[in-house]
């Protein structure tokens, strides 16, 4: 069964597709790299791809894109926010994309702290924002937020690097249901970056969280601690309990974890 991602197939499910200047290829490197080449244009520019040489996610990890099997996609967008509340970003859209997913599967979904989106325990998005600095103010100059979904499993199944943890939002093809997808995560994404301020993503992000009341491991580079995950605050950032009864709140850019 085709389905084929088009710019006129997109903007159909659009609230006000008047707002976006959509580009649709068939293949790039990296719609975020592609992207940073276009940040002097207006907020409000996307790149989406059918498949990506070079996709890539969180500490330079490799994102696999297969051709026909997903929505690789980046949004240019202008927000006035200092670079460390970027998470705010990661995490609208991570709550969009699960929202999103939910209404057109029926499908519960979880969020894997900081910035993966998780169906039935695998991984189906992962989630990058990258941005530039305005030295007079210190605040964003652009910012783009990269979204790679596997909307499909490959005809041959997943990588077996990532076969394990990887999978699919839906079980099979059908047309229109990566336009229709594509076009839901855009809208629910944009209502919850026009309310930044009032962050009204956070109780559908907090709600999702699969390491909340959870042991988890806490990664520093080669180092590893064993914590309870308590709580996620206002800022995004998770409360965890260390075996030694210490407690801190961590940010997204210094750690990884990994639920127990």
């Amino acid at each position: 069964m085709v389905d084929i991602l088009s710019e006129k197939g997109i903007k159909k499910y659009l609230k006000n597709p008047e707002m976006f200047d959509i580009s649709v290829m068939d293949t790039v490197t990296s719609t975020n790299a592609l992207l940073k080449e276009y940040t002097f244009a207006s907020e409000g520019k996307i790149i989406i791809a059918d498949s990506q040489t070079m996709g890539r996610g969180r500490f330079a990890r490799k994102f696999y894109s297969p051709e026909s099997c997903g929505i690789y996609m980046s949004l240019l967008l202008k927000p006035t926010l200092p670079p460390e509340n970027a998470v705010l970003i990661t995490a609208a859209a991570a709550a969009a994309v699960s929202v999103a997913c939910e209404r057109l599967t029926n499908k519960n979904t979880q969020i894997k702290w900081v910035n993966d989106v998780l169906i039935e325990g695998k991984k189906v998005c992962g989630i990058l924002t990258e941005g530039g600095i305005d030295i007079k103010t210190g605040n964003f100059d652009w910012a783009v937020v990269g979204i790679g979904i596997n909307a499909y499993e490959p005809e041959n199944g997943f990588d077996d690097e990532i076969k394990d943890r990887a999978g699919a939002v839906f079980a099979d093809r059908a047309p229109e249901r990566r336009n229709r997808l594509a076009a839901e995560i855009i809208n629910r994404f944009w209502d919850f970056y026009k309310n930044l301020g009032n962050k009204t993503f956070f109780e559908t992000y907090k709600s999702r969280m699969s390491a909340i009341g959870h042991q988890i491991e806490v990664i520093r580079g080669e180092n590893k601690k064993t914590a309870c995950c308590l709580d996620l605050d206002s800022e995004c950032r998770l409360l965890v309990e260390y075996q030694n009864g210490e407690r801190e709140y961590l940010s997204s850019g210094e750690i990884s974890i990994r639920r127990i």
